[in-house]
């Protein structure tokens, strides 16, 4: 009996020695270095354009700069960090221009100071007419001073002694930054004293007299500055006009030199003369600083 063989015996199933497996997927790109660019870009700009905090832009715009650009040279998020170094760059070019611009008007600012002051020496203080020029020019620089100086700060809630609603009595001394002033005291009807000081002199308005307030303003300072540049006076009528000592330049007995260079513990004292409504019922403002200013307001009687 022979032995049978099947025709076709199974062959044993071969593989493929180069068959192709799926490659392994790249982890994602990381992106955080260039969002922490752009991040730091847009906030560099943003301060850029405020005053003394844009200071911080000269540290903020380069760091952006920097790490936009290695997040493109590493492929840390390449579209975030082309952004954070083109705003950072732009932060730190108006920074640059603003600081231009603020050291010029400083400049410009000092030597009209020193102008003044070489002006004020050359007048003959026996010349009514001279003394008047001088003084409506010394009214006249303090009224752009103020047009140009940033709204105050609140001395406080309407309750806080100081608010206009509760006017601090004469006599009382308030400080703020650099300055402390005192209304010593308050001369009404002063009509006939402003007139007997200099011929020149014009009278009030109609409806109107003059008010002598006298003064004192002290520097608590390191350096030196003028009470010009940060004791302001005026009056809030009982309707809230605002009369300030430059709307009508009149030369006042005693006068407050608002002008004179004081150092620590210097103090200056003198009237200064408002044209306030009669029988108004009103209140005296004092704006102590310069650009971070403060108001106070005191009783007239």
């Amino acid at each position: 009996m022979s032995d049978q063989y099947p025709q076709n015996p199974q062959q044993p199933q071969q593989y493929d020695q180069h068959q192709q497996y799926p490659a392994a997927q790249a982890p994602p790109e990381s992106k955080g270095i260039g969002i922490a660019a752009m991040v730091l870009g847009i906030i560099a700009i943003v301060f850029a354009f405020i005053p003394v905090i844009g200071l911080i832009t000269f540290i903020l715009g380069p760091l952006a700069v920097i790490l936009g650009v290695v997040a493109i040279v590493k492929r840390r998020g390449r579209g975030q960090g082309i952004a954070g170094a083109i705003t950072g760059a732009i932060g730190t070019v108006i920074a640059i221009i603003g600081l231009v611009f603020a050291g010029a008007f400083l400049s410009a600012f000092d030597d009209e100071m020193q102008q003044m002051e070489e002006e004020s020496q050359d007048v003959d203080p026996d010349d009514d007419e001279e003394v008047a020029e001088l003084e409506e020019d010394i009214q006249g620089e303090q009224e752009d001073l103020a047009e140009e100086r940033e709204e105050p700060e609140a001395a406080g809630t309407d309750g806080d002694e100081g608010t206009r609603d509760n006017p601090l009595p004469l006599g009382e001394s308030v400080s703020h930054e650099d300055w402390e002033v005192t209304i010593n005291s308050v001369s009404p009807n002063a009509d006939d004293a402003i007139a007997a000081e200099n011929e020149f002199n014009d009278p009030a308005p109609e409806g109107q007299s003059y008010m002598l307030v006298n003064m004192t303003a002290t520097y608590l300072g390191d350096d030196s500055d003028s009470p010009m540049m940060a004791a302001e006076l005026a009056y809030v009528t009982g309707t809230g006009e605002t009369i300030s000592d430059y709307d009508f330049a009149v030369v006042a007995p005693d006068a407050f030199d608002s002008l004179v260079e004081l150092y620590n513990g210097g103090s200056e004292t003198g009237n200064v003369a408002l044209a306030v409504p009669n029988d108004d019922d009103g209140t005296l403002r004092v704006r102590v600083g310069f650009f971070d200013t403060q108001d106070f307001f005191f009783e007239t009687s």
